[in-house]
């Protein structure tokens, strides 16, 4: 059973769960309990024609899968899965108020918990049709926040109302002409090529930076200077992860292993709130562990809440917090202070001393206007204050991006907080600079070519204090964080474009208006240089004609990219001269890198898949070391084919990949398929040309998390290997032999 099918089965598990718990502990309508909702669910699924709900498949055209060649066909308007979803959701909402975070946190992660089982309507269209973004208005008043969100809940309750009509209306037309049903139950308004299918990073000390000071592994980061949250940190000496803790409760622990002679538990810290710990910082002497979980609101919203059409008694809602721990004794560490955002962490960012953190957070629907607390961001469990909240002129959102810093020299207070009415997106944190960016989708209502877009904000932060300095917009979309730069007062990008051609359904019959139907075009790529207004100043367009970005790096006035449809196109770009960027060079190889990292000042090491260059079905890991000597002339110096292994979390997630160039290391997680399931880590040296595989261990004790929890470090001489469960191996680098172990508490 390969990655995804494991992941899917998981969560398809941990629905059916969530809804039987819900059956039993609450008093659902007998129209909502969950073998009836299957019921209803199948029925309707065999009538439409409609496939089951499947997990976004990355990369497209996964393992042993070619990508498809015929054009994109969808039908929109026909909003079939949204009563599934209202039912579902219904359950859902009803089931999660059996927790409360003024007594426990709920363990499952409620940002994860929204996107899986989401059935939603087409991409987030109906919420964001004809939706064009204007200037952010500062100093936004509640009644303005209020008034805008109410015309974006009617909206979404009327396209539910005219969805049922539709289903209602293509019912009777197959009834009456099967073969005139202009083909309305195929494809219906889920898109085959969904952007949301990878958001597959990559990342490295910026500008070439290599080596790293101090003789220990760091945090892979996008950015010399700025510091990133991850699962495990490393000071030299301690090593620090949260971890799960095997009692009834299941909750989470952040462990402090001392290396000096030995692996030796120093602390074990306890006593949180029970949600999910996200990410962690060791700042000089002091930890920050960034914890989501569900909690009560305490607003005066508790009755007869509407979300989505579906009403639900109480008023819950994620919450984020911010502990602080004194650990200058690290065998005992000491709480300091404890901050909360009312939204879901999203990510987080450390900064001439200062950190500052993202959360996102969905309004709900009020009874009434002065219910604040159910529409408006909370920090400390206070509403933000009106002028501490910008809204677009022209929006359809209902959700926020809350931002927040804390002085890391006296972490007793918020610096400053700010909010956005805006979906979180993809995020770039420069030296001087916050980039916010997110896709804003095209309608398809009207007749004629769109495409789907991205917002940029920018907003400059200097001593904890953030203000909002520009915005703009591209066309297309970004594949991850690491598509942006910023580079001598201008932000560089690149998006891949996905268009389409929307036209009108008219009923045979009658003559009638029915829906628009969409013809996807090739898809095509671009690349952007913005300015500190965020206006084009150059741009490069019409890119790789039918192929997708997935990855991009940039180094100077140099911008390197990967494309991908049956082989692996890397672009190089002289972008010297930000008005005129120029195609330097385009090298082909079989696969593509999902992962680019400088290596040296001119090697670019890839990471990726391997593929078949006719038809572009994967087959098997592939490293890459690219010659960037001559940026016009870039080539492939070498690769090594890991054909039995068939995923890695650091495709996907660039701080999975520990690397340290200066000290010729690097290394990752991967799943193996052939013959029996193993998982085993890597370690790789790049010596005399060619990759050198230093180490290959075998793996156990991985819990729930799988492959995607296994981390791997080092201090001096010794590798050491991290688990979810508190187990840490060390293993000497010279030759590979264990050195010892530290099992996991109540196992030593």
């Amino acid at each position: 059973m390969g990655k995804r099918e494991g992941m899917v089965r998981r969560e398809e598990d941990a629905i059916k769960q969530s809804l039987q718990k819900a059956a039993e502990a609450e008093q659902i309508p007998e129209s909502l309990q969950p073998k009836q909702m299957e019921a209803w669910l199948k029925e309707a699924a065999a009538r439409k024609g409609l496939p089951g709900q499947e997990a976004p498949a990355r990369p497209e055209g996964g393992q042993g899968s070619p990508h498809p060649t015929r054009p994109k066909k969808h039908y929109r308007k026909w909003w079939y899965g949204t009563a599934a979803a209202a039912c579902l959701a219904a359950v859902l909402l009803v089931a999660g108020r059996s927790h409360s975070w003024k007594t426990e946190l709920s363990d499952s992660d409620p940002g994860r918990m929204e996107e899986e089982i989401y059935l939603g309507s087409d991409e987030g269209e109906g919420v964001m049709e004809d939706n064009a973004s204007g200037s952010l208005k500062e100093g936004t008043t509640y009644q303005e926040l209020y008034q805008s969100f109410c015309k974006s809940w009617e909206k979404q309750a009327q396209m539910s109302t005219e969805g049922e009509r539709g289903q209602e209306l293509e019912e009777t037309q197959e009834a009456a002409a099967e073969e005139d049903s202009i083909a309305l139950g195929i494809e219906m308004g889920m898109d085959a090529t969904d952007d949301a299918a990878a958001d597959a990073a990559a990342g490295s000390t910026s500008e070439g930076q290599a080596e790293l000071s101090g003789d220990y592994g760091r945090t892979n980061q996008q950015e010399e200077g700025v510091e990133e949250a991850d699962i495990i940190k490393n000071d030299g000496r301690y090593l620090y992860r949260p971890i799960t803790i095997d009692d009834r409760a299941g909750r989470e622990a952040v462990q402090i292993t001392d290396t000096k002679g030995g692996l030796q538990r120093a602390a074990l810290i306890r006593g949180f709130s029970g949600g999910r710990i996200n990410e962690i910082y060791v700042w000089k002497d002091t930890l920050v562990v960034v914890e989501t979980g569900w909690a009560d609101t305490g607003s005066g919203t508790a009755e007869g809440v509407v979300r989505d059409d579906v009403a639900y008694e109480g008023s819950q809602a994620p919450f984020s917090r911010i502990h602080i721990y004194d650990i200058k004794d690290r065998t005992k560490p000491k709480k300091f202070h404890e901050f909360t955002i009312k939204g879901s962490y999203q990510d987080s960012r450390i900064s001439d001393g200062y950190l500052y953190l993202f959360a996102g957070y969905d309004a709900s629907k009020p009874r009434m206007e002065m219910d604040y607390r159910a529409y408006v961001p909370e920090v400390d469990n206070e509403p933000l204050e009106e002028g501490r909240i910008y809204l677009p002129e022209e929006t359809e959102d209902t959700s926020y991006l809350v931002m927040a810093s804390i002085d890391m020299g006296q972490p007793d207070a918020f610096t400053d907080t700010k909010a956005i009415v805006c979906q979180p997106g993809h995020f770039y944190v420069s030296t001087g600079n916050i980039y916010i960016a997110n896709t804003r989708y095209a309608g398809h209502s009207q007749e004629g070519t769109v495409s789907d877009s991205t917002q940029i904000y920018r907003f400059s932060y200097q001593d904890g204090k953030m203000e909002k300095e520009a915005e703009g917009t591209v066309k297309g979309t970004l594949r991850d964080d690491f598509a942006m730069n910023e580079h001598k007062g201008y932000l560089r990008l690149v998006t891949t474009v996905e268009e389409v051609t929307v036209s009108k359904v008219v009923d045979d019959i009658t003559g009638e208006e029915i829906g628009t139907s969409s013809v996807g075009m090739p898809d095509t790529n671009s690349l952007y240089v913005l300015d500190m207004d965020l206006e084009v100043a150059g741009k490069i367009e019409n890119l790789a004609k039918d192929e997708k970005v997935y990855s991009a790096r940039f180094m100077g006035d140099t911008g390197y990219f990967v494309t991908f449809r049956q082989v692996d196109p890397l672009f190089s770009v002289d972008l010297s001269n930000p008005q005129e960027p120029k195609i330097l060079g385009e090298l082909k190889i079989s696969g593509f890198s999902e992962y680019l990292h400088f290596y040296t000042g001119s090697q670019l090491l890839g990471i990726g898949m391997e593929a078949d260059e006719n038809t572009g079905a994967t087959d098997g890991l592939k490293l890459t070391m690219f010659d960037i000597s001559d940026p016009a002339d870039v080539k492939a110096q070498s690769t090594m084919h890991l054909e039995e292994y068939g995923y890695a979390n650091a495709l996907y997630d660039y701080k999975a990949v520990f690397i340290d160039p200066g000290k010729n290391l690097f290394g990752f997680a991967a799943e193996s398929y052939e013959g029996d399931y193993a998982v085993r880590y890597l370690l790789f040296s790049y010596e005399d040309g060619g990759f050198k595989k230093r180490m290959e261990l075998e793996c156990a004790d991985l819990g729930t998390d799988g492959s995607d929890s296994l981390r791997g470090t080092y201090i001096g001489d010794v590798f050491y290997l991290m688990y979810g469960s508190g187990r840490v191996e060390s293993y000497r680098l010279a030759d590979g032999s264990k050195m010892g172990e530290l099992l996991p508490p109540g196992e030593d």
